[in-house]
């Protein structure tokens, strides 16, 4: 039984190290379109797809209602909150940087975290607000003034982390409304329907060359998605939720790849302090209340 647990445990470590890459993969992909889509567009693309792909597997698990979702409000807040995050972020690394971008959007749970006592009624230990002030100083350091790019950009990425962190915040509001999965589909059917109308005034027809591109950017959102779903499934979230901060990893490595972009050193420490304070919340929230 031990052996099959840890068998269990190995291969969720490994779905959420194949979804950190992956993602970072799909951005990578994006931004190759060289900001010729809006963010609107890309994001209509990933959750128009995503919704085609989990519907029916939901509807199939768990039948026809499971297709109503429930508490209607929220879940159109949360999506709200979550095509702002996504919106800005592909905006963002139009800009700037992959890595430098990624960095700062993972001020999310810094944010959720800060605001959890006040929207959750959550208590949050000394050590955890000290983890997010130590955050907060990672991103500065990364916003220092004196950095490449373009300042509008960095400010979107910080933006896009601010709307991710309130998204968080309505997935625990909402977790047990439906089922993991279900969740996630609502917010992709909603977040495709709110977006559809806005697609007419920015929409492009898509350039030929771009099409292994599109092509591209929808396996990597489909795989990664469901290389996270099913990491939580089969691994321990005190285990597999710190890891997904080695997406930075994969930003930086396909930044480099990709775009001959690299932090420098004074964005390296403040990425890592980002990563430290960020794996340390994430453990501290995951571990086993006594």
């Amino acid at each position: 039984m031990t052996t099959l647990n840890n068998q269990k445990q190995l291969l969720g470590i490994f779905l959420m190290v194949l979804a950190v890459f992956l993602f970072p993969m799909k951005d990578a992909f994006a931004k190759m379109t060289g900001g010729y889509y809006s963010a609107i567009v890309i994001m209509w693309t990933q959750m128009a797809f995503t919704s085609l792909f989990y519907v029916p597997v939901i509807t199939v698990k768990y039948g026809p209602g499971i297709l109503r979702p429930p508490r209607l409000l929220l879940q159109i807040l949360r999506s709200i909150s979550l095509i702002s995050g996504i919106g800005m972020f592909y905006w963002a690394i139009s800009l700037v940087p992959l890595a430098e971008a990624t960095a700062i959007s993972f001020v999310a749970p810094l944010v959720t975290t800060a605001i959890s006592p006040f929207m959750l009624g959550e208590k949050v230990g000394l050590r955890r607000w000290l983890a997010v002030m130590v955050g907060f100083i990672g991103v500065l350091i990364v916003l220092r003034p004196e950095f490449g790019g373009d300042r509008l950009g960095y400010m979107i990425a910080f933006g896009a982390g601010l709307a991710i962190g309130f998204f968080y915040l309505f997935n625990r509001l909402l977790a047990d409304a439906a089922p993991p999965i279900a969740n996630l589909t609502y917010s992709s059917v909603i977040g495709a329907i709110l977006l559809t109308p806005l697609i007419f005034s920015v929409w492009v027809p898509p350039r030929p060359e771009d099409i292994y591109l599109i092509i591209g950017f929808v396996a990597f959102a489909a795989m990664g998605q469901t290389c996270l779903f099913n990491a939580f499934i089969y691994g321990e979230a005190s285990i597999i939720a710190p890891i997904g901060f080695s997406q930075i990893v994969g930003a930086t490595l396909f930044g480099y790849l990709f775009f001959g972009d690299f932090p420098d050193a004074v964005s390296i420490v403040g990425i890592l302090i980002v990563i430290a304070s960020g794996v340390y919340i994430a453990i501290r929230e995951t571990r086993p209340k006594e």
